[in-house]
């Protein structure tokens, strides 16, 4: 079992729910980084892999053309495709 820095142990709920798996869509959306002139993403491939993208890189057969606050825009022939941060 797993203890805190006190030497308390974690209650088995805890760790059950910290390590349980989680279904995400192929390409996801896990954070935004950097400022207004020169944003950024990070992106958790179909792999499992975890990617730092910026505008005009190749992403999930598009190009990434978009980052807001909350979401990126990838273009995808003449679509787009919206990701949006998980809800906390």
């Amino acid at each position: 079992m797993s203890t805190d820095e006190i030497g308390t142990p974690t209650p088995a709920k805890v760790i059950a729910l910290a390590t349980q798996k989680v279904a995400l869509p192929a390409v996801s959306l896990i954070g935004i980084f950097g400022s207004v002139t020169d944003p950024g993403a990070l992106v958790r491939e179909r792999n499992g892999k975890i990617r730092r993208v910026k505008l005009g890189d190749p992403i999930a057969g598009g190009t990434l053309a978009a980052i807001s606050d909350s979401a990126i825009v990838i273009g995808i022939g003449q679509k787009a495709k919206v990701l949006q941060l998980p809800a906390s």
